[in-house]
């Protein structure tokens, strides 16, 4: 039985001889690992801290060290007439150990260090160049400087699409001219309406001062005001004229509505400023005076009425020199007998009006004789009266027409 029981120990026995060599093994290198981390730790001190390594103590030893030390010196000393030299050695004073005094290590940053000291400096920088280009809005106030002066029109040379438009249909902005300027983005209950000043400026509240619009078009002025609005950010304006009032010329003569007549373009053609105007039946020749030259138009000539005319000119209707004139002859029972100068479009009551009117109270009537296509005349009789009450049309005149005015008995 005991034999057994030994038999049945010896594989454990020879299994834990075979792990102590292991254990040992292992135990020996985690030494190693700690002995190296230390080594690691103290080489990543501070700069400012020095390394300081002592040597084993060699107290058994010193005295002869010594003595090696003195033969040695006095063998290899050149002989002197001097004094001997001490050949004494100054012990340490903190014992028989010497001290060995290695030079600071100085500490390399690491990348990620470096990655990091680069980034912040790139963010100062980047701050200082934004605080440079950056510049404060603020609105505007009467402590600053004084209105400024509107300004030449060279800053704002006129677009090369104005420049293109033929002067029927450009209009430039004048003294005296109301704009209507809205914003598109900032709706307001206050008035749009902006009268151009007698210097050509424009004073808009949104602005710092007036500014010069005068031969500008409506479009120039609006991409001008865009751009000097500064206390709405990309403010977007819409200009146009109300009233017109700069361009103008005068019209005198023969003309049913003469006077001064305001231009909607640069320049119109005659015939639509004689449109307005209302030339009178014998108008026949048309003087354009522009920059004291003068220039002759016939109502006729339809070229000729096709000309531009520019703000500034004096257009004058007259009937010519050579005008063929036409009459009428009235008689009769009438203040002023005779011939009169015949019209188109005059009519019977019109024409015994112009010869005085009727001399004598009572019942009358007109005899009208006009010649016919094979010459001889042929008469027709009217009454006043009914004409008057509106019973009976007035009839129309023609050159050369006989009236006679007779009362009945």
């Amino acid at each position: 039985m005991e034999l057994s029981v030994a038999m049945k120990r010896i594989p454990f026995i020879m299994v834990l001889l075979l792990m102590v060599p292991h254990l040992v093994a292992a135990q020996g290198q985690i030494r190693e690992r700690r002995s190296a981390d230390r080594e690691s730790s103290s080489t990543g001190d501070s700069a400012a801290i020095r390394n300081r390594t002592v040597n084993a103590p060699r107290s058994n030893h010193v005295e002869s060290d010594r003595a090696s030390v003195a033969e040695s010196q006095s063998k290899s000393a050149p002989v002197s007439d001097g004094p001997p030299q001490s050949t004494k050695q100054e012990r340490p004073k903190w014992g028989n150990a010497s001290v060995e005094i290695r030079p600071s290590v100085t500490e390399r940053p690491s990348a990620s260090q470096n990655s990091t000291d680069s980034m912040l400096t790139n963010n100062v920088q980047d701050n200082t160049v934004a605080k440079t280009l950056v510049q404060k809005t603020a609105m505007v106030t009467e402590s600053q400087s004084s209105l400024r002066p509107a300004r030449s029109n060279v800053d704002y040379p006129p677009s090369s699409s104005s420049r293109a438009l033929p002067p029927t249909s450009l209009y430039r902005v004048g003294i005296g001219d109301v704009l209507d300027v809205r914003l598109s983005n900032q709706p307001t209950r206050e008035s749009t309406l902006f009268t151009v000043l007698k210097d050509g400026g424009l004073e808009y509240p949104l602005l710092n001062g007036p500014i010069a619009v005068t031969g500008l078009t409506t479009d120039e002025i609006a991409r001008r005001l865009s751009s000097e609005i500064k206390v709405i950010q990309a403010a977007r304006v819409s200009v146009s004229v109300r009233d017109f009032a700069s361009h103008a010329v005068l019209v005198t003569g023969l003309v049913d509505n003469p006077g001064r007549k305001i231009l909607r373009r640069e320049a119109m053609p005659l015939y639509a400023v004689l449109a307005e105007a209302l030339p009178r039946p014998e108008a026949v020749l048309v003087t354009v005076v522009h920059a004291d030259k003068e220039q002759n138009v016939s109502l006729n000539d339809s070229q000729g009425l096709s000309m531009l005319i520019l703000p500034g000119d004096t257009v004058r209707v007259s009937g010519g020199a050579g005008i063929a004139k036409h009459f009428i002859y009235v008689g009769g029972d009438v203040t002023a007998p005779g011939e009169k100068e015949f019209r188109d479009g005059m009519t019977l009551t019109q024409a015994v009006m112009s010869a005085g009117g009727i001399s004598r109270s009572g019942k009358t009537s007109v005899r009208v004789s006009r010649r016919n296509l094979d010459g001889f005349l042929a008469a027709r009789e009217y009454s006043l009266r009914s004409i008057e009450e509106g019973k009976s049309p007035d009839p129309l005149l023609q050159a050369g027409d006989r009236i006679e005015v007779i009362q009945s008995m």
